[in-house]
């Protein structure tokens, strides 16, 4: 295929993925047997032509399927009182998200190289984890696809030496936790996901963070 084609016509493999509601595995499968164009960048990252994506949406739609997934949102808490509370009031006001829900560092890891959600909600110090380098290791593995990260800090904390610690864009709540302030903070972060321009990632899986 034309090496030259308009960036602007084309998404990652990734946002492909996410538009039409599978994983990035099947959407490079989709590739390679022809369902979905795609070609590469000088620099070896695959571009997907946005007119073969809308293609399969349109027989996803004419199969009665949804046009696309509901928004992805992790809560990472080790309370296990504090999380139920929290995904029980953030299912009920984040009716268009799925909130899936983790009780430690290493599961939260896990569940996010399985749904690679579009928001992550954590709680600031999580045990057995270097918390700072997970959330700054995150950060870059993550950031062309532009994961928000809400941080929710611990009673007594200090909020200038924690933001001085967090990658930029990283949003703080202070404690006690509002659930619709929280869910309006949602909201703000997937409003300003959806706006970004696309960009190319073709990253999987989840960085190793020691702790």
């Amino acid at each position: 295929m034309n090496h030259e084609a308009n960036p602007s016509l084309t998404c990652s493999t990734r946002d492909a993925a996410r538009r039409l509601g599978v994983s990035v595995r099947t959407a490079q499968l989709w590739v390679e047997d022809g369902r979905l164009r795609a070609w590469k960048t000088p620099g070896g990252h695959r571009r997907i032509l946005l007119e073969s994506v809308e293609r399969l949406l349109d027989e996803q739609r004419q199969a009665g399927l949804a046009e696309r997934p509901p928004f992805g949102v992790l809560l990472l808490r080790e309370d296990d009182s504090d999380r139920e509370i929290l995904q029980a009031l953030l299912r009920k006001v984040l009716p268009d998200c799925t909130i899936t829900s983790a009780a430690s560092g290493f599961e939260g890891l896990i569940r996010i190289g399985e749904m690679t959600p579009d928001v992550l909600i954590t709680d600031l110090g999580v045990t057995g984890l270097d918390f700072f380098r997970m959330i700054h290791s995150l950060a870059d593995h993550v950031r062309e696809r532009t994961m928000g990260v809400v941080v929710l800090l611990a009673a007594g904390s200090d909020r200038a030496t924690v933001g001085a610690r967090l990658p930029d864009g990283v949003m703080m709540v202070d404690p006690p936790v509002d659930g619709a302030e929280l869910a309006a903070l949602v909201w703000e972060l997937l409003r300003e996901r959806e706006s970004r321009p696309v960009t190319d990632s073709n990253a999987g899986g989840v960085p190793a963070v020691a702790g």
